[in-house]
C-alpha cells in the first residue's frame, strides 16, 4: 500500500494519487426520476476482489474522497460514489448555491438504491458489494441496509449521523424553531441567510489534518459546484425525523448484514450518545471508536488515518459462514 503522508502532501496527490485514481476513472449521471440527474463516479481496480460505493456526508461531494478512493483502489476494490442530490454536480431543487435542500430524505435513499441496482450490480458481477458511509451519508445508508438488507454484503458507517449536535440546545428546540420558519413554503430557504462561500478555517473544520483540510478547500475554491455550506429548513426537519428512525428498534431489528461503526473520539458534529444507541441495537455490530479526533475520520494525520484504514479493510475482508 502506498500512502500518502504529511511530508509534501498536496504534491504527493498532484502527482501521485490523482493521477491513479483518475486512470481508473469513469463519470456519468443516473437519472431515477425524469429530469432529476444524479451524479457518479465509477473507479476500477486493477486486481478486483470486492466493490465499495461510497455515501457522503453533509455538504460534500464524491470528489472529498480521491485519497480515500486512491487506497480502496490499491487495497482491491472497484469504487462507486454519487454526488447525493443537492451536492456536488448532482440535482439541486433551490437556487441558492450554498445551501443544501431534499424534499424527502428518503430520496437520499432511492436514489442510493437506484444506482446500485441500475449501474453497481450489473458491472460486479459475482463480486461483493459493500457500503461506505460517512456523517449524513451514514444516516442514508443506515435506512438503506435496514430497509433492503440484502443490498449490500457489508456496510462501514464512520461517524455516521444517527443524532444531530446543536450543543446545548435540545433537538426538539431545533426542529420546532425550523418548523415554525418553513410556514408559508419557505422549506427550501437556509435556517440562516447564507449568500457567498466560507473563508477557509481549519480550525473550526471537521478535520484533524491542516494538509488534507487545505487540499480540498482549494478544489472547492475551483469549483462552485462544491461550494454548499449550509442547511434549508426543510433539509434540518427532514434529517431530524431520518435520525430518529434509523436508531428506532424497530428499524435497527431488520439489518441482516455485518455492520462496523466508526465513532470519533470529539465529535461535535454527530451525536456520538446516538452512535452507541445503534450499536447496542444492531446484532453483531462492531465498533471501532477513534481517541481525540474530530468527526472526519478520513481526514486525520497519517499514523491514525493508516490505522483507521486497516481496520475498515479488515473488516471487509473477513470472511464469514
Amino acid at each position: 500500500m502506498r500512502w500518502i503522508k504529511e511530508d509534501n502532501y498536496e504534491t504527493l496527490m498532484h502527482t501521485e494519487a490523482e493521477p491513479y485514481v483518475a486512470a481508473r476513472r469513469e463519470v456519468g449521471f443516473d437519472s431515477r426520476v425524469k429530469g432529476q440527474p444524479i451524479y457518479y463516479e465509477h473507479y476500477t481496480s486493477d486486481n478486483p476482489k470486492a466493490v465499495i460505493v461510497i455515501s457522503h456526508g453533509f455538504t460534500e461531494s464524491i470528489q472529498k474522497f480521491t485519497e480515500s478512493i486512491y487506497y480502496m483502489l490499491q487495497a482491491g476494490y472497484n469504487v462507486w460514489g454519487l454526488d447525493h442530490r443537492g451536492h456536488g454536480h448532482s440535482y439541486r431543487i433551490n437556487d441558492n448555491p450554498y445551501v443544501v435542500h431534499v424534499d424527502r430524505f428518503k430520496d437520499y435513499v432511492l436514489d442510493l438504491k437506484h444506482l446500485t441496482e441500475k449501474k453497481v450490480k450489473p458491472a460486479s458481477g459475482k463480486l461483493p458489494i459493500y457500503l461506505y458511509c460517512h456523517s449524513m451519508g451514514g444516516c442514508v445508508g443506515a435506512w438503506t441496509i435496514e430497509r433492503y438488507p440484502k443490498l449490500f454484503a457489508k456496510a462501514v458507517l464512520s461517524s455516521p449521523m444517527l443524532g444531530l449536535s446543536f450543543g446545548k440546545v435540545p433537538v426538539a428546540f431545533v426542529y420546532a424553531g425550523a418548523k415554525l420558519k418553513s410556514i408559508g413554503g419557505k422549506r427550501a430557504q437556509p435556517l440562516n441567510p447564507v449568500n457567498e462561500f466560507e473563508k477557509e478555517n481549519f480550525e473550526n473544520s471537521c478535520d484533524s489534518s491542516a494538509c488534507r483540510y487545505h487540499y480540498y478547500f482549494k478544489k472547492r475554491l475551483a469549483d462552485s459546484k462544491l461550494q454548499t455550506r449550509a442547511p434549508s429548513i426543510g433539509w434540518g426537519m427532514e434529517s431530524a425525523k431520518a435520525c430518529t428512525r434509523v436508531v428506532s428498534n424497530f428499524w435497527t431489528s431488520r439489518i441482516r448484514i455485518p455492520v462496523l461503526l466508526c465513532q470519533a473520539g470529539n465529535d461535535t458534529v454527530v451525536k456520538n450518545k446516538s452512535q452507541n444507541l445503534f450499536v447496542s441495537r444492531v446484532s453483531g455490530c462492531e465498533f471501532y471508536r477513534v481517541p481525540n479526533m474530530k468527526h472526519e475520520l478520513y481526514m486525520t494525520d497519517s499514523d491514525m488515518l493508516i490505522q483507521y484504514w486497516q481496520r475498515v479493510f479488515a473488516f471487509f475482508d473477513e470472511k464469514r459462514d
